[in-house]
C-alpha cells in the first residue's frame, strides 16, 4: 500500500500502539518554539497516556465513526512521520494534517511525496470528494508542501483550528477528487 515513485517511501495505516506512541512522542518531545511555529499551544497537549489511549480507541472504530485516521510515513523501513485526517464526512470531505518527525529529512522534498501519496490514499479509502488542509499561515514549509501536492489556495482566515492550537491565521487549501465529484 502507498507506493510512490521512490521505493524508499511508503505509507500505511497506523497499525498498533507503537505507531500511536511515536506520533504522540513527536509532539510531547518537541521544543516549545517548534510547536508554536506550527501553531500548537504546548500548554494544550494532553498527557501522554491519555493521548495514546484516545488514538488507540480511534484505530478500532469503523471508518464512519472515526474522529481521526492516521497514515504512517515510512522511509527506508523506518517510521519518520504521519498524515492524518479529521472532521471526516465519508463520501464527502475531510481535513488533512502533515508531520515529518525527523528534522534531518525536512527540506528534501520528502514531505511533499509523503503528503501527496497520503492525500490520494485518504481520498480513496474514504471516497472523499474534497480534502481540505489549513496550515498555520506563518509556517511556510507546510504551505509550500500543500501547493506542490496539488492543492489550491481558497482563503486565509483567523481561527483556532483545533483543541491543541492557539488562535491564528490559517491558509485554507482544497484538493478535489474529479472521479468522486463526477459520481
Amino acid at each position: 500500500m502507498g507506493e510512490t515513485a521512490d521505493p524508499r517511501i511508503q505509507i500505511r495505516p497506523f497499525a498498533d500502539r507503537r505507531d500511536c506512541e511515536r506520533m504522540v512522542d513527536y509532539f510531547l518531545n518537541a521544543d516549545k518554539a517548534f510547536l508554536e511555529g506550527m501553531g500548537v499551544d504546548p500548554g494544550k497537549l494532553p498527557p501522554r497516556r491519555e493521548w495514546i489511549e484516545s488514538a488507540l480507541l480511534d484505530l478500532e472504530r469503523p471508518a464512519h465513526e472515526k474522529d481521526r485516521y492516521y497514515l504512517a510515513w515510512i522511509y527506508d523501513g523506518t517510521p519518520v512521520g504521519h498524515a492524518s485526517i479529521n472532521r471526516i464526512k465519508v463520501g464527502e470531505e475531510a481535513f488533512i494534517h502533515l508531520h515529518l518527525w525527523v528534522k534531518d529529512l525536512r527540506k528534501a522534498g520528502l514531505g511533499t511525496q509523503f503528503f501527496a501519496a497520503s492525500a490520494v490514499e485518504f481520498m480513496r479509502a474514504f471516497r472523499l470528494k474534497r480534502l481540505f488542509c489549513e496550515p498555520y499561515a506563518e509556517n511556510p514549509a507546510p504551505n509550500r508542501v500543500v501547493l506542490k501536492a496539488g492543492f489550491r489556495f481558497v482563503k486565509r482566515y483567523r481561527t483556532t483550528p483545533g483543541p491543541l492550537n492557539f488562535e491564528q491565521d490559517v491558509n485554507q487549501y482544497v484538493r478535489e477528487n474529479p472521479e468522486a465529484l463526477a459520481g
